[in-house]
């Protein structure tokens, strides 16, 4: 268990990101076969989200900190009535035009995630991607996102923490070769270099026990995205591969993660949570109201 913060820029930085560069205008959604390898991980993602999910028909979802919304798009597509919210306007702009480009529909806020505007018990699913690990202290966002979620509902926390002992140590190489080949015709000298962000190394260890004070009736922990993250420019925002080569890469990770399911028998792109780029805290509420 690592306990330790490490502290590296801040919301100015994190909307700077997003406001200054093309990445953020990136379409993680697609209904037809991934061709990069951000659009692979969400896709798997919504995979594991719907094996936890046993509700007889869609209900109401809510992603807090959405980003431009890309798993939402997935429960937007499958008749979920999505909800997003961001605390940064200019964020939730951008959610808006990548919703309207994949004909999706949705209610979007601009909001706090430790203080969310919503009644309680107005959601059947909670979630995050990305987003606790900006947190030197979660349990105040947790509190809200669980008063939120109605008795028999899921709370998702995906969270990637500052580990460069994952699997991404054994590849790091890779994108060395890139920022120093591919790197130099991408990079463009006009484009305002990416700023450090805030991110915890927290394990789920830290987590759990602000989860234990909800009295949840389920929690599931479990690592997730067991392959590496291939750029010349890994950091955040995360930049794309020329798309010749971001297929080739799909191509690599589906035939990964199909031999992962054959060995452990369990969906391939879960993992030990030292091993992957995240990992995803999945809690549920009893159904009887007693935990709300």
């Amino acid at each position: 268990m690592s306990s330790s913060t490490k502290y590296s820029g801040s919301k100015n930085e994190f909307r700077t990101n997003w406001a200054s560069r093309k990445e953020s205008k990136y379409n993680h959604w697609t209904d037809g076969k991934t061709t990069n390898q951000i659009q692979f991980a969400f896709r798997n993602h919504w995979e594991i989200f719907s094996e936890f999910m046993n509700f007889s028909e869609p209900g109401d979802s809510l992603e807090v900190g959405c980003g431009r919304g890309s798993l939402s798009s997935y429960f937007a597509d499958n008749g979920w009535r999505v909800s997003l919210l961001d605390s940064s306007s200019e964020v939730i702009e951008i959610a808006k035009r990548i919703f309207q480009i994949n004909g999706h529909s949705g209610q979007f806020f601009s909001g706090d995630a430790n203080n969310l505007p919503f009644e309680s018990d107005s959601f059947d699913v909670v979630f995050s991607i990305g987003l606790l690990e900006h947190f030197e202290d979660a349990s105040t966002s947790l509190n809200e996102q669980w008063r939120v979620l109605r008795p028999g509902g899921w709370v998702f926390s995906y969270i990637v923490p500052e580990r460069p002992q994952n699997v991404q140590k054994y590849f790091n190489w890779v994108n060395i070769l890139l920022r120093k080949t591919v790197g130099k015709f991408l990079s463009k000298k006009s484009e305002i270099s990416k700023q450090d962000i805030y991110r915890n190394d927290y394990s789920s260890d830290v987590y759990l026990p602000m989860i234990e004070t909800l009295n949840p009736s389920k929690v599931v922990v479990t690592g997730m995205y067991p392959m590496p993250m291939i750029s010349h420019s890994p950091e955040f925002p995360f930049s794309l591969l020329p798309s010749p080569l971001e297929r080739f890469l799909v191509m690599l990770f589906k035939g990964a993660i199909f031999l992962r399911k054959i060995v452990t028998g369990r969906h391939g792109w879960l993992c030990s949570e030292p091993m992957g780029q995240a990992f995803l805290i999945a809690v549920q509420k009893g159904d009887f109201g007693e935990n709300s």
